[in-house]
């Protein structure tokens, strides 16, 4: 199996960096290194790595040092190809991939997945815009991307990357996002099924429970059960809907009943105003009216050996 390592020295505010710094002596067995200058880039590495092993049919691991971002560009660079396998040895701020997703914890952890490689397949969900574009974590409209864009364009959240508290710019403006956001109406399409709400803050779709830098925002979600579900906060206070999210790191607020959660393999999402879209932490088109959805069950990423 050959090795490929994409690396984001930026993300975490330069932890990615700091981290390939430490491990790198202790690689001690064959691979490429590969280094991202500009946000797209990961995509453009990884799209090629896989249309190499594609054209050599040759397993090939890529291990990914870097942040939520980084992960996102690579998965879709790579995207339906079975010869790829994905690791990650997280470097970001948020990491929420990490959280439920298998990662390399030591440099020996991956040199022991080389020497016997085991993967497993989990679900991606799959958003169509001008083209499909895959998320690993979870992706939104409303509420979730109008703080995902602040704090990403934030200095805030580069000062509090560079000691290991990120996250909590996404606290910040959430707060600051409260006092000026306007809820929206929504209707959503589930494998046939039309469920319409009122007055929405956010509608996110989710492949696994994390956002936001450890917000339990679906708890029930699985990376490998081939359903996607969405998150839908409706008719409520912003004074409530700060309660809300003192309760969402615990995963307690589905019980309220202003937080409905549909789970199906397709989903289509019309909304009354035009909205920004964020998958994964990035903002990832203009805003839009309309979006689909559906899960893609072919990814293929290193896990523990049995």
């Amino acid at each position: 199996m050959q090795l490929h390592i994409i690396l984001n020295e930026l993300a975490g505010s330069g932890r990615g960096g700091k981290r390939w710094r430490s491990w790198q002596p202790a690689i001690k067995i064959p691979y490429t290194l590969h280094t991202t200058n500009y946000r797209g880039h990961g995509f453009e590495i990884a799209q090629q790595i896989a249309q190499d092993a594609e054209q050599q049919q040759q397993a090939t691991c890529i291990v990914i040092i870097g942040g939520d971002g980084t992960i996102h560009e690579v998965i879709n660079g790579v995207l339906h190809c079975e010869w790829i396998t994905i690791g990650v040895m997280a470097g970001g701020s948020g990491n929420d991939y990490a959280r439920t997703y298998h990662t390399f914890q030591s440099v020996q952890q991956l040199l022991d997945f080389m020497q016997r490689p085991a993967r497993k397949q989990h679900d991606c969900g799959i958003i169509k815009l001008q083209k499909e574009h895959a998320f690993m974590n979870n992706c939104g409209i409303g509420f979730d991307a109008a703080v995902t864009k602040v704090a990403n364009d934030s200095t805030l959240k580069r000062l509090l990357g560079k000691i290991g508290l990120g996250q909590l710019s996404y606290v910040y403006y959430l707060i600051k996002q409260l006092f000026t956001f306007k809820p929206f109406e929504l209707t959503i399409t589930k494998d046939g099924e039309q469920h319409i709400f009122h007055n929405v803050w956010l509608a996110t779709v989710c492949n696994q429970p994390y956002f936001g830098g450890g917000m339990k925002l679906s708890p029930l979600s699985k990376t490998d059960d081939h359903m996607l579900e969405v998150i839908v906060v409706h008719n409520i206070s912003a004074i409530k809907l700060l309660l809300l999210f003192m309760t969402i790191f615990s995963g307690t607020h589905i019980r309220l009943k202003e937080v409905t959660q549909l789970t199906g393999q397709k989903f289509q999402l019309t909304h009354s105003e035009e909205l920004l879209c964020q998958a994964d932490g990035e903002i990832l088109t203009v805003p839009n009216k309309q979006l689909q959805f559906h899960v893609n069950p072919l990814s293929w990423y290193a896990t523990k050996n049995e």
